[in-house]
């Protein structure tokens, strides 16, 4: 089946979106099936192994933390009206984008299955206006999104709770998890990891964190954090991470890296944080599940629905709580060790990509 990926932007853009995409094209693919990715075209380097379809976007939002390209209305129907009479599904990712309105509805009119996954819901910008837009947005422009899918996919019961007043009577509502490519992310040995900490200069308890520098993921927390905490090493790395400014000599920004590097850096850590809001369940924290490295995370309902204590320490989103979570690793050996061990077992027992997409397959099939 030839099965049409739309999204914002299109891997390798750096995000959990553009990840999950670039897997379930890849994966489908393996598994004999046909995918074309739709996305906007803003200047990213294309993978010459996918096929893309780019199409012309403007992209200034982005400079203020909102992921929201503003596609050419008449470029993306014209691709859409292209590609649709040789689709067999569509598979549209977040409700608000451009291209996920404009595929979901011109497939529907078509009689072409649509599968809408909402990654993170509503998201709180700490700002009533733009907290008041997306509601609103919410519930005009996403409800036609989500009425024009044949099944919704969500990744944990808070976003669950917001579609279900936007969905259809009688579509399938569905809580599938995201995967772990546990080719790629896997646990260090024990003659690796000294090794790893030793290329990257790691001498002291180090806490990693992986993400965008957006106000979502806590990064102020994360160097909040460090300042509390002087005799441990914090290490950033991410999107736009090399614009944070901090004098913090125990704070160290290695930047944007790629999957391999990222997977170095899991191995070398000791921690990883992540005390981020408002998100599904981001995909490093899977990641550093799978390279057998402990996290400390938000204490919030989401976190909760995929973790438990032996695999991760929950933590209010203030400095002193941080520190004091990443002290009851750190401040114990053995408890770090058994953790170490669980979280491995944890990634692999319960974040498949293999079940994840026979998952998709299914809905774009039925």
């Amino acid at each position: 089946m030839h099965i049409l990926l739309v999204s914002n932007y299109p891997p390798p853009y750096e995000g959990g979106i553009q990840f999950v995409l670039g897997q379930l094209y890849d994966r489908c693919v393996r598994l004999g099936h046909r995918a074309t990715i739709v996305a906007s075209d803003t200047g990213i380097p294309k993978n010459p192994t996918r096929t893309l379809v780019g199409v012309p976007a403007s992209n200034w939002l982005e400079q203020h933390s909102i992921p929201f390209p503003l596609f050419d209305p008449l470029r993306l129907i014209r691709a859409l009206n292209r590609l649709l009479p040789e689709t067999d599904a569509v598979h549209v990712h977040g409700l608000l984008y451009m291209s996920s309105l404009f595929a979901a509805i011109m497939a529907r009119r078509r009689g072409i299955p649509v599968v809408l996954t909402e990654h993170v819901g509503m998201v709180d910008y700490h700002q009533p206006v733009l907290n008041l837009i997306q509601r609103i947005a919410f519930h005009t422009l996403g409800r036609l999104c989500v009425r024009a899918a044949d099944a919704v996919v969500v990744l944990n019961e808070r976003v669950y709770g917001e579609m279900q007043p936007l969905i259809r009577r009688g579509t399938p509502l569905l809580k599938v998890p995201n995967g772990v490519d546990t080719a790629l992310f896997y646990s260090p040995t024990t003659d690796e990891r000294p090794r790893l900490r030793a290329k990257w200069g790691f001498a002291k308890p180090t806490i990693l964190f992986v993400g965008r520098l957006v106000k979502k993921k806590g990064i102020d927390l994360v160097v909040a954090a460090a300042r509390l905490a002087p005799e441990w090493d914090f290490a950033i790395c991410g999107k736009d991470t090399e614009l944070l400014e901090t004098d913090l000599p125990n704070v160290r920004v290695i930047g944007k890296v790629d999957q391999p590097t990222l997977r170095e850096l899991y191995g070398a850590a000791d921690v990883f944080l992540l005390p981020s809001e408002g998100e599904g369940f981001p995909l490093s924290v899977q990641e550093a599940l799978a390279c057998a490295l402990p996290v400390v995370v938000s204490d919030d309902p989401t976190n909760r629905e995929y973790l438990d204590e032996t695999v991760a320490a929950f933590a209010a989103r203030q400095p002193e709580a941080i520190s004091a979570a990443i002290r009851s690793i750190i401040g114990d050996e053995d408890h770090r060790a058994a953790m170490s061990a669980a979280a491995y077992a944890w990634a692999l027992a319960h974040f498949d990509w293999e079940v994840t997409v026979q998952k998709y397959l299914e809905l774009y099939q039925g």
